[in-house]
């Protein structure tokens, strides 16, 4: 664990800001479960098909987020990665009043009863 803030005091199921750093994805369960949470887990990639590799090395797909400083590549990985719902340079993936969903064994948005279709939502920020 490279990081774990507080959580509240009182009634309810709170857990605590984590960040899990590891050189290696697969010794992490956090990594590879559906985890709902503040919870991120960070791991060192050597190049772009390499980040997408491991971002995709899981068997879910409802949200992410992906910090660049070329747009272009931005939407290029983007297209690559495997969830419903992506935001570049931001965390606002979700937004009701878009189209979401989850890829794989992610996520039953409105957009679910299409089962053939997955949705693909990216917000940018600018």
């Amino acid at each position: 664990m490279a990081f774990r803030g507080s959580a509240p005091d009182g009634p309810g199921f709170w857990f605590p800001s984590t960040v899990l750093a590891t050189e290696d994805p697969a010794s992490v369960p956090a990594w590879h479960d559906e985890v709902f949470g503040p919870v991120v887990t960070v791991a060192p990639f050597d190049d772009e098909a390499d980040a997408i590799r491991i971002a995709n090395d899981t068997p879910y797909g409802l949200s992410g987020s992906l910090w660049t400083r070329d747009l272009s590549r931005g939407l290029r990985v983007a297209r690559a990665v495997e969830a419903g719902n992506l935001s570049v340079n931001s965390h606002s993936s979700v937004r009701y009043s878009t189209p979401f969903g989850g890829f794989k064994q992610s996520g039953l948005g409105p957009d679910a009863l299409d089962a053939f279709t997955e949705t693909k939502n990216v917000f940018i920020a600018t």
